[in-house]
């Protein structure tokens, strides 16, 4: 059961992310600002002022419902027993790719060269795993909460590290859509923290159109990767020459 607590917090949780204030969303729905901050208060709201709030967010309702849903129940990561069984297994790791990017059983089946059987035993081992929910009619239902992330040096990203990230970085930036970046400097530790903060905001844009583009058709989807990285570096030759 959907509790009208969550409902509320997945709501300011959204806001935030979108950078809308009370005032803005006030403004937006032509209340009171201390209108909405009673309605956020009491945990008042009729159907047509929450399609509203949707429409700011840029959500329709079921969505909405799957982000809460997913603040109930959602796992936000898995153990690192899970993730070794993840990567020793591509075909498992694949249809766990597809359906976290929300992919359909039938549209996996039309892309990829797997049999039919075989997919709904995969299915049955994620939901073993805690990964998806197997429903009714081979359907599927994500376990996983907005917050997920893979262990930290885990399996998932020493795969990444060794089979992945090198092949990526090798690949053609040149085609459209695509771009390479890579800037050098000395700058403060103020300077960078701003930088990584840019960054992140970045990331959340990422998930923010993943989010809307599960509404697309697979069949004009492609996959995409968006590597940001920043660290205190030095070319190695250099450093040999440094003062002790």
């Amino acid at each position: 059961m959907i509790r009208s607590f969550n409902l509320i917090e997945t709501l300011k949780k959204q806001l935030k992310q979108e950078g809308v204030t009370y005032r803005e969303l006030a403004d937006r729905l032509e209340v009171s600002e201390s209108a909405v901050k009673q309605m956020f208060a009491a945990g008042n709201f009729s159907l047509r002022r929450l399609d509203q709030i949707c429409d700011v967010l840029r959500l329709d309702l079921a969505e909405l419902m799957d982000l809460v849903a997913s603040r109930e129940s959602g796992i936000e990561q898995l153990d690192v027993k899970l993730e070794k069984e993840l990567v020793s297994d591509i075909k498992l790791l694949l249809v766990a790719y597809c359906l976290v990017n929300y992919w359909k059983v039938e549209d996996i089946l039309e892309r990829y060269a797997l049999d039919e059987k075989e997919v709904i035993r995969i299915l049955a081992r994620l939901d073993r795993m805690k990964l998806i929910e197997l429903l009714p009619e081979n359907r599927v239902r994500l376990l996983i909460s907005n917050n997920f992330k893979w262990q930290e040096n885990g399996p998932i990203e020493r795969y990444f590290q060794t089979q992945v990230q090198q092949e990526f970085f090798k690949g053609n930036f040149k085609m459209d859509g695509a771009l390479r970046l890579i800037k050098n400097g000395d700058i403060t530790p103020h300077a960078q923290k701003q930088l990584v903060e840019r960054m992140m905001a970045v990331g959340k844009l990422f998930d923010d159109i993943l989010r809307d583009e599960r509404k697309q058709p697979v069949s004009i989807r492609k996959g995409t990767t968006m590597i940001l990285t920043i660290r205190n570096w030095q070319f190695e030759a250099f450093h040999a020459f440094e003062r002790e």
